[in-house]
């Protein structure tokens, strides 16, 4: 688990510390995984520390991101900004076959493609193609144990997933798979409607408090 720029996420209320370590206790002891989290600062904060791990040889099947992105890149350290691109180089060593991202944008289509063309091993995205939030992360560090126990979750869970989502976040959850999504331009019209929608979906959780807060 990485929390990048730090220091911006908690002066932004962003950073998610208390969430990762609950997620990374259960993780840890119900199913019995390696995990790591680490918060890191600036590019040389971040290579230094993935290096050592890589050094270790360490694999990570699963690893999630909080961040500052866009759809075209995301914010490494108060000192840079790189495109998806360049940010899987950074990722590869680990081999992970699934990421969850908890960023703005992180989720379109380009994003997708990216990330899977420079990390082979990569077989899901978990993602909002809209702008995320810190409800939407920890509605995902609360989905973490349960995609370190299922390398294909069913799709039924995913789409309560989806609409857990909305319904508790007003946020979107985008599922990119490999098989599926790489190299399918068909499947770029998603961000389309995403975009349509992030107005409506933005407003779900506040209507439904209303209609609860008028039942007698």
């Amino acid at each position: 688990m990485l929390h990048l720029d730090a220091q911006a996420l908690h002066r932004d209320g962003l950073h998610l510390g208390d969430f990762a370590s609950l997620a990374g206790w259960f993780s840890s002891i119900a199913l019995r995984s390696d995990v790591v989290c680490e918060d890191t600062t600036t590019r040389h904060d971040l290579a230094s520390k993935l290096g050592r791990l890589a050094e270790q040889k360490r694999r990570f099947d699963v690893i999630l991101v909080v961040g500052h992105s866009n759809s075209e890149g995301i914010r490494i350290g108060a000192d840079l900004f790189v495109d998806w691109s360049t940010f899987a180089q950074f990722l590869k060593p680990f081999h992970p076959r699934r990421l969850l991202l908890v960023a703005c944008q992180a989720g379109r289509w380009d994003a997708g493609e990216e990330l899977f063309s420079r990390l082979p091993e990569l077989r899901r995205i978990y993602a909002c193609p809209a702008n995320a939030s810190k409800h939407f992360g920890v509605l995902m560090f609360a989905a973490l144990p349960y995609i370190v126990a299922n390398r294909r979750p069913r799709a039924r869970d995913v789409k309560w997933g989806q609409f857990a989502s909305i319904f508790l976040t007003g946020r979107q959850l985008r599922e990119w798979r490999r098989t599926r999504d790489k190299g399918n331009p068909d499947a770029a019209w998603l961000d389309f409607v995403a975009d349509a929608t992030d107005p409506v979906t933005r407003s779900v959780p506040s209507v439904l408090k209303s209609l609860f807060r008028r039942r007698p």
